[in-house]
């Protein structure tokens, strides 16, 4: 009973977000070791062709597994009594889609590989891999509703540590030639095999498959599925049409910038998923100041570390890539725009997915990506790599202002403030255009991040009592 009792306290919320947020950085800290690695070890065509594959497994993840994982939060309020046996239904519901979606594609393989420009070896791991995937997506998404932020943790980092480290240990033990399987089994299976785990476990401990639960949870999956897919387009596409137009040599430039930046993605989904459930409890409940100002505290948040990521953008790519990919630097500031104006944008998507009213937000995504896709492909071949970002934080911007009225017209608008919020964004935007010029002065970028510093350590020194209360609590506990 205590942990309902806590459902959308800031002292609950704060919790979970802290473990989401170490895990993430450890996570991303055995990633940013070992990307120098795969850059060096691959050479830029076998790089290209792996952050294709890592693409479309992204992407094809959010068709075949429907997005179900994303009404587990929602469905919590209306089963609270029967939520083991929702989640084990959308489980099982989620590998049968993927295994209708695989015989699909072996009937029709001829067109479809040409589509995604995946050798045809790798095909089977990538749907055995989507299949387990959506059940880790499923286990994860019940572990957060519920506030068991620590499983979260644990399982995020055996998920990238474990299959990473053996993918390193494959790569560097074989020849050139065989590198990039190396690469893409060394690293996938493991992380199957783990999904296939998660699956075990909320199977059992439901053991139901339940018609009722599947229609409700394709109600609101199905147009989940297309705003998530349609906006993940936006950002996915950027590998996708560089390779189309310009060739797989290109894409490791593209790739490089891409890592860099989705460090900073993991960094707020792990946010972003404290911040989902939190935000439900409080519309709950009706606590409209609690979630005006986390909200924003939530945007501001994101911005100063993205901030951070971008001033630091330079060393950070020469330190994943080398100097041979030093034309990266100046795609990063617009991805990271992009991806903030993103998550922000989240915030609309939470509101709109507790009140059960995603279905126009689905259909003006659409749109918006299929005109941000034709963009790149029409812009790429004139202005080069440097469009692509830039078309990106157009595309949000857009789905920025439509969520907000999709929001407004619903009435949920008091849970916001959205002058506050298109502060926030307009300080982005002028992020963005500051950057270039900064990058050619390094005297002024040195002087900006240690502003920057002293900022952040004058924050500290103010809140220092709670922080070293927090550390004593934690070393405490252990």
């Amino acid at each position: 009973m205590q942990e309902k009792e806590e459902r959308g306290s800031s002292k609950l919320a704060l919790k979970a977000g802290f473990w989401y947020v170490v895990s993430t950085f450890l996570i991303k800290g055995m990633s940013f070791i070992t990307t120098p690695i795969f850059a060096r070890l691959l050479t830029r065509e076998d790089y290209g062709e792996f952050s294709n594959f890592a693409s479309w497994q992204v992407l094809l993840l959010i068709i075949t597994g429907a997005e179900l994982h994303n009404t587990i939060a929602r469905a919590y309020y209306d089963f609270k009594e029967d939520f083991d046996k929702y989640v084990s239904t959308v489980t099982l519901l989620g590998c049968i889609i993927t295994t209708g979606c695989y015989v699909l594609f072996l009937l029709n393989a001829g067109w479809l590989l040409d589509i995604i420009s995946i050798p045809e070896e790798f095909v089977h791991i990538l749907f055995f891999m989507l299949m387990c995937q959506s059940c880790k997506q499923s286990f994860m998404a019940r572990e957060r509703t519920l506030y068991r932020y620590k499983t979260v943790a644990r399982i995020s980092m055996v998920n990238l540590i474990v299959p990473t480290l053996i993918a390193v240990l494959l790569v560097m033990s074989v020849e050139e030639a065989f590198r990039l399987p190396a690469r893409i089994y060394g690293f996938y299976v493991p992380s199957a095999l783990i999904g296939l785990g998660c699956a075990m476990v909320l199977v059992l401990k439901g053991k139901s498959f339940d018609l009722k639960y599947c229609r409700y949870a394709l109600a609101l999956s199905l147009p989940l599925m297309l705003h998530y897919l349609t906006a993940h387009i936006i950002t996915s596409s950027n590998t996708i049409v560089t390779k189309w137009v310009l060739g797989a040599e290109v894409v490791s430039v593209v790739s490089i910038a891409s890592s860099t930046n989705h460090i900073l993605t993991i960094l707020m989904q792990a946010v972003s998923g404290a911040v989902t459930i939190w935000l439900m409890d409080n519309m709950e409940q009706g606590n409209l100041k609690a979630t005006r100002k986390g909200t924003l505290l939530y945007a501001g948040g994101l911005s100063v570390l993205g901030l951070g990521v971008v001033l630091l953008a330079p060393e950070i790519v020469w330190i994943l890539g080398g100097s041979g990919y030093a034309e990266s630097v100046y795609l990063m500031p617009g991805m990271v725009a992009a991806s903030l104006i993103q998550a922000i944008t989240t915030i609309f998507t939470i509101i709109l997915t507790y009140e059960k009213k995603v279905v126009k937000t689905a259909i003006y995504t659409g749109a918006v990506a299929v005109f941000c896709v034709v963009g790149k492909y029409v812009l790429l071949p004139y202005f080069g790599v440097i469009i692509i970002p830039l078309v990106n934080v157009a595309a949000f911007i857009i789905l920025f202002v439509i969520n907000y009225i999709l929001v407004y017209k619903y009435g949920c608008s008091k849970y916001v403030n959205i002058k506050h919020l298109g502060a926030v964004i307009l300080g982005i935007c002028l992020m963005v255009a500051g950057s270039y010029f900064i990058y050619e002065n390094l005297i002024l970028r040195v002087c900006i991040i240690f502003a920057v510093g002293i900022g952040a350590l004058a924050v500290m020194y103010k809140y220092r009592k709670m922080i070293l209360k927090l550390l004593k609590k934690k070393l405490g506990k252990k």
